[in-house]
C-alpha cells in the first residue's frame, strides 16, 4: 500500500462532518480535498503552502470536488501559519497532515527546511485537540531530506516519551532510492 493512501485510511478513520482538519504543506491539493469531503459542509478544513503555484492548485482541486466552501487557503510559511493559528484554534483540530519535501513537478529548491518544520510541529502539537491525528511523510530522496527526517525522528520520540502514540511506516524498496516515511502520531 502506499503512504498517501494509508495516510488516507487513517483520515478516513480520524475525521467525521464538522471536524476541523489542517493540511500544513498544501502541495497539490490532494490530502486538503480529501480531508475536506470528510469533514463535510459544517467542518473546515485550513490548507498552508508558501507557494501561491500549490495554493492555486489546490484551489482547483477542491473547486472540482465542490469543497472550496469549507477550506481556508493560505499562502504562507507553515511554521508562522501556524503558530498565528495557536490563537484562534488551540486544541481544536482533529488532524492535521505533512508532506515534507518539494512541491511534485516544481522549482525542487523550494522545499520544506527543518528548523521551520520543527517549529511548525511545535505549532501543531498546541493546534491538536485531545486524540488528534498527526500525519507527517517525509520524502528523504533529495538534498536534505534526510536530515529534515532524523529532525522529525528525534522529534516523534520526544512527543512518544510524553505518553503520546507514534508509529512509523516505511515501504520497502529495492534498489538504490531511499523510500519516504509515514510517522502517525495520536495526541493524549
Amino acid at each position: 500500500m502506499r503512504l498517501t493512501d494509508l495516510a488516507h485510511d487513517y483520515l478516513s478513520a480520524q475525521l467525521k462532518p464538522g471536524d476541523r482538519a489542517l493540511d500544513a504543506t498544501a502541495g497539490n491539493g490532494h490530502d486538503t480535498t480529501y480531508m475536506a469531503k470528510l469533514v463535510g459542509s459544517t467542518g473546515h478544513v485550513i490548507a498552508i503552502d508558501i507557494q501561491a503555484a500549490a495554493i492555486a492548485a489546490t484551489r482547483a482541486r477542491l473547486e472540482a470536488a465542490n469543497c472550496v466552501a469549507q477550506a481556508e487557503l493560505l499562502i504562507a510559511d507553515h511554521a508562522q501559519a501556524l503558530h498565528s493559528l495557536c490563537e484562534h484554534y488551540a486544541q481544536t483540530v482533529s488532524a492535521i497532515t505533512f508532506n515534507l519535501g518539494y512541491l511534485p513537478g516544481s522549482d525542487k529548491s523550494i522545499q520544506t527546511e527543518p528548523e521551520s518544520t520543527l517549529a511548525a510541529l511545535r505549532a501543531a502539537s498546541e493546534l491538536l485537540k485531545p486524540n488528534g491525528l498527526l500525519l507527517v511523510t517525509a520524502y528523504r530522496g533529495h538534498d536534505g531530506g534526510q536530515t529534515e527526517a532524523g529532525i522529525v525522528a528525534n522529534w516523534m520520540q520526544k512527543i512518544e516519551s510524553r505518553g503520546w502514540s507514534v508509529d512509523s511506516h516505511e515501504p520497502v524498496v529495492t534498489g538504490d532510492r531511499i523510500p519516504p516515511i509515514l510517522w502517525v502520531a495520536r495526541k493524549i
